[in-house]
């Protein structure tokens, strides 16, 4: 049984909006141009811009970009296919074992679903450090020791295997919190750095580990001070204050600048398994409206990250972002933007024809595409077997890259869910338990949730065997 009825927080903004322009898209564009050659459109959707032929000379040892394709260190045509490794090291509550307590009633009750599951409030990686910090059980050795051994379990040394081997691909992205680089002072309202050892081990280990399995890495910065979208998945669930605060801004400047540097120079042979650094994760730009996506007052913003990049002679290339489509995106050479590739996140929500789902993205862009790649960074087609065959066919078709959302994921009843390759099957109905809670565990207590999130605990869900069928795997 795959648990697909449940939208988590981190995307019921984006539902609304789609589903009116869809349906308005159908009856006022689609539908009419089913009587003048719809096929016009379907060769469009489907043909390949790209010659799947071609090499280029590339010397600089990382991943490089030409016209619209991504090339390896050897110079030839590259396609990342991956998953990502959300809820490591960025907080879902939908996504993780973990709470801060249960939704309560007006008389402290805790609040259960149709299926005797306790329910549980939003949990961004604010709310979530808050609760761990003030956890009276705690240590600071031991909250640093859990934060290591959940992010071990979570993802370990087997599940970098199972992404190359099982899976067939050859990247991951990885979802970050600007927690995990700078530190925060609250009397002064200062940003300033970590030490190396500790804004960088943990990168360094997994890059390690994509060495050790010829696997790229790219580097996703999910939430910035002050959010940039207002979402959970941002680190705060609030209006998006990051665009319009110069301190803000300065630190995301920062934290790209101080990987860059790290990465150039620090650990250059690490660095070399980055495909590229994915500067803000879904900016929704105007502070107004979440559902507004990326306005152009992004981008000059999103310009400076890529100036800090650039003035560290870093070569990486650069993914910018634009939701939620590709008619957002500026013409690169408006900031004289090179070696770099442009992303979008697919979620179709409501179950229409996948034909009908990709012909939206083409119309909406009004021909508006660029001569840079294209990536896709979060998707999924739920429990549908087609629509999986169906996307991932046209994401070749294409020559997208692309990333899965998610590698791993927790359900609260008996069943596992398509949103992830492995689930961590809780079985909480019937008051059989609650989620851990992060204030009030104790420390043995929480590492044993730790361990329950590592694979060999956790149940394969039916993506898994979706993928490996389009693969071609037995």
């Amino acid at each position: 049984m795959s648990d697909n009825k449940k939208v988590p927080e981190k995307k019921k903004k984006k539902r609304t909006v789609l589903k009116i322009v869809l349906i308005a898209l159908a009856v006022i564009i689609v539908v009419p141009l089913s009587f003048v050659g719809i096929t016009t459109i379907k060769c469009k959707t489907y043909s390949d811009p790209v010659s799947k032929d071609k090499t280029i000379t590339n010397n600089t040892g990382l991943v490089q970009q030409e016209g619209a394709s991504l090339y390896d260190k050897n110079g030839n045509r590259l396609i990342l296919k991956g998953v990502n490794c959300g809820a490591c090291l960025v907080s879902e509550g939908w996504l993780v074992p973990y709470s801060a307590g249960e939704k309560l009633d007006e008389d402290g009750n805790i609040v259960y679903d149709s299926n005797n599951i306790p329910q549980y409030p939003v949990l961004p990686q604010e709310t979530a450090y808050k609760a761990l910090q003030d956890n009276p059980n705690l240590t600071s050795e031991q909250r640093s020791s859990l934060i290591d051994n959940y992010r071990a379990n979570w993802f370990s040394d087997y599940d970098f295997k199972v992404v190359k081997n099982d899976l067939g691909y050859n990247a991951i992205r990885l979802p970050f919190y600007w927690r995990d680089i700078l530190n925060y002072d609250e009397t002064n309202k200062t940003f300033s750095r970590k030490s190396e050892t500790e804004a960088f081990s943990y990168f360094d280990w997994f890059l390690n580990e994509c060495k050790t399995n010829n696997l790229y890495l790219i580097l996703d910065l999910h939430g910035v001070p002050g959010s940039q979208n207002g979402y959970e998945h941002s680190g705060l669930m609030q209006k998006a204050e990051f665009w319009s605060n110069e301190s803000y801004i300065n630190a995301a400047v920062d934290i790209w600048d101080y990987i860059s540097s790290y990465y150039t120079n620090t650990q250059k042979d690490l660095g070399k398994y980055i495909a590229t650094y994915d500067l803000l994760n879904e900016p929704c730009s105007n502070p107004d409206d979440q559902n507004a996506g990326t306005t152009q007052a992004a981008y000059p913003i999103m310009d400076k990250i890529y100036k800090a990049i650039r003035n560290n002679n870093d070569n990486h290339v650069i993914t910018i972002e634009g939701v939620w489509d590709f008619s957002n995106f500026p013409d690169p050479a408006t900031y004289s933007w090179t070696n770099i590739q442009y992303e979008i996140h697919m979620y179709n929500w409501n179950n229409l024809p996948t034909w009908l789902f990709l012909d939206y993205y083409e119309v909406t862009s009004g021909g508006k595409f660029y001569d840079v790649p294209y990536y896709v960074g979060e998707f999924t087609c739920f429990d549908y077997q087609d629509k999986w065959n169906e996307t991932m066919s046209y994401f070749d078709k294409k020559g997208y890259s692309f990333s899965l959302w998610n590698y791993k994921a927790v359900s609260t009843g008996f069943w596992t869910t398509t949103w992830s390759i492995y689930t961590e099957v809780m079985n909480l109905q019937n008051d059989k338990g609650t989620k851990t809670n992060l204030k009030t565990a104790t420390y043995d207590e929480l590492i044993d949730m730790a361990l329950k999130t590592n694979s060999s605990n956790c149940t394969l869900s039916n993506t898994y065997k979706y993928v490996r069928e389009y693969q071609g795997l037995k």
